[in-house]
């Protein structure tokens, strides 16, 4: 398969990273500059993924792109911003930037618009998630945190795959 695995590589092999420095997060963007992070726990890879690898499936639920096929197999691919109701991604892109969220035995990917690395929060730096924000990102976020101006919501995994779009495939 002719597709790009990401490394985000931030300590050395076998290094542990400092207490001090909180929770990671794989930080990326979804629909109208969101930055969103998922706790690196919940990520099992990063990888581009070229249009020709991934299968559509005909009469599916808007937000599902199809199934693609990694390491023996068959994974769920879907639109995180469509899910999280603040857009959607260009469906004729030349590749497709996902993240393979993994929860025990499930596994599904995203599709992102763009990944942009790994963000650290510590406990003390969570905020609440603003009421004012749109409500299909509500379910899915624990918090945010201020990070160089940007508001980074942090994304919950588990709820994401829990959601009605993925339980009914």
């Amino acid at each position: 398969m002719d597709d790009s695995v990401l490394t985000l590589a931030t300590t050395q092999k076998n290094a542990i990273a400092p207490k001090n420095l909180g929770e990671s997060y794989l930080k990326f963007e979804v629909g109208q500059g969101t930055q969103v992070g998922l706790p690196m726990r919940h990520v099992q890879e990063v990888l581009v993924l070229q249009p020709r690898y991934l299968t559509p499936i005909p009469n599916l639920m808007p937000g599902i792109l199809g199934l693609m096929h990694r390491r023996s197999r068959a994974l769920w691919v879907f639109d995180l911003a469509m899910l999280l109701d603040i857009g959607r991604l260009d469906y004729s892109p030349q590749q497709y930037d996902l993240v393979i969220l993994r929860t025990g035995s499930t596994a599904v990917a995203a599709a992102v618009n763009r990944v942009d690395g790994i963000a650290w929060a510590k406990p003390d730096d969570l905020q609440p998630v603003p009421s004012h924000v749109t409500k299909g990102l509500i379910p899915y976020s624990k918090a945010c945190i201020l990070q160089s101006q940007d508001v980074i919501f942090l994304l919950d995994g588990e709820a994401i795959l829990q959601a009605p779009l993925l339980q009914s495939h």
